[in-house]
């Protein structure tokens, strides 16, 4: 794996993750139009960061096993480390709104 390759898997995560935390940020509530509602876009926007992580997750895992080169087998794992991180960062950050 080169760096190019490296750079392509960590905005692949990067990116959405980015997208999905900055849509999450609270912005000053204005009236609802309607009569308000139950607003689902903190649960859907939770769920997608846990699924994003968690495939983003796997793939390198299978990227590092199907790798026969052990230095490109090596930094796919530590891609996946830093994928299990940004899943568990998620978990602890965003808990409350999965439920």
């Amino acid at each position: 794996m080169r760096t190019k390759s490296m750079c392509l898997w960590l905005s692949a995560l990067a990116i959405p993750v980015f997208i999905l935390v900055a849509v999450q940020v609270d912005k000053p509530s204005s009236p609802s139009i309607g009569g308000g509602g139950y607003d689902l876009g903190p649960l859907v926007y939770s769920w997608l960061l846990i699924m994003i992580t968690v495939l983003w997750s796997v793939c390198t895992f299978v990227a590092a096993v199907n790798f026969k080169d052990r230095a490109s087998s090596k930094r796919a794992f530590i891609l996946m480390a830093m994928g299990i991180i940004t899943f568990t960062v998620v978990l602890l950050v965003y808990h409350d709104n999965l439920s």
